[in-house]
């Protein structure tokens, strides 16, 4: 559970924290446990801790200026000078809990990691060009609405992020919407993920962590998202690859991994409100949607259905 302004300031006060970087040692952000070193007193005082704490309860109070103030933008001010000062902190003492949780604001996944003061999404196929990754002030992440993803992305030749499944099911987890391995290991074959040999362990594959980000973005946004109300979307959305493959492709497919796709397929169309208009689009003569499913029915079986309408 995610510690509190107040629960941070208590914490800093009351213990000396020893940052990553104060060790002089390399980390991957990937792989390290981020787990902070805690020591008693009896040793030099980290001044940084000192002034974040001594930040926090400015922030306290004027988050509570602007609360007492009670118009809307007030009050959300408040909530983000809040939770930015957490990320700072947590950020501090080699913790990710907070910026993990936020969704990426250009791509929708959980990608963000805190670097240098702001949240960094570590998804490459995000980045508007190799080498430049896109960052946020985490003030900035209350304010900016969450990215709607994209679609499934697959990386070419041999990715610098390829991780056993076993750690992407772990890192998934830390955001919030933890996925078991078994339906881990189903989205990446339905999705026909590029996967990789591990060097050392013969039967251990390695996928890119950003080519299964955009996978769970997209799964998440069916299952998980706004599906009623103001900001409803079709269960489809960002899933094309699932849901549109044209006759020739699916031939192409093993028979049990199309059959299992389209398994799928229909019951996210089960769970989609626009389930309805969309079949009597497909149904409708001359229409572009031939391929794939399309309100919970093959093309076969629209074609099927719309031959029994003209009898």
């Amino acid at each position: 559970m995610t510690a509190t302004a107040e629960q941070w300031i208590a914490a800093l006060d009351q213990t000396y924290w020893t940052t990553p970087g104060s060790t002089g040692r390399r980390t991957d952000p990937l792989t390290a446990t981020r787990t902070a070193t805690r020591t008693e007193a009896g040793v030099n005082v980290n001044a940084k801790t000192l002034d974040k704490a001594t930040e926090g309860r400015d922030v306290l109070a004027r988050a509570a200026r602007l609360t007492a103030e009670g118009t809307p933008l007030a009050r959300r001010e408040a909530t983000a000078i809040r939770d930015a000062f957490v990320m700072e902190a947590e950020e501090l003492t080699g913790d990710t809990t907070t910026v993990r949780t936020k969704p990426c604001p250009a791509c929708g996944c959980y990608t963000l990691l805190p670097v240098k003061g702001k949240a960094q999404c570590i998804n490459r196929h995000c980045a508007p060009r190799p080498g430049l990754r896109r960052r946020w002030v985490y003030r900035d992440l209350a304010y900016v609405r969450p990215g709607k993803p994209t679609g499934v992305k697959r990386s070419e030749g041999y990715p610098a992020d390829v991780r056993p499944l076993s750690f992407l099911v772990e890192f998934f987890a830390q955001s919030g919407h933890k996925v078991p391995l078994s339906t881990l290991t189903r989205w990446v074959s339905l999705q026909q993920l590029p996967r990789h040999q591990a060097p050392d362990h013969k039967g251990l594959y390695l996928y890119s962590l950003s080519d299964v980000a955009t996978v769970h973005a997209a799964q998440l946004a069916a299952r998980e998202g706004a599906l009623c109300g103001e900001n409803a979307q079709p269960a489809c959305t960002g899933l094309s690859d699932l849901f549109f493959n044209t006759d020739d492709q699916a031939q192409q497919m093993d028979r049990r991994l199309a059959a299992r796709r389209i398994e799928v397929a229909k019951q996210l169309c089960g769970e989609c409100p626009f389930r309805a208009p969309c079949l009597e689009l497909a149904l409708k003569p001359n229409t572009k949607a031939q391929h794939g499913v399309a309100g919970g029915l093959t093309s076969t079986e629209r074609r099927a259905l719309k031959g029994d309408a003209h009898r």
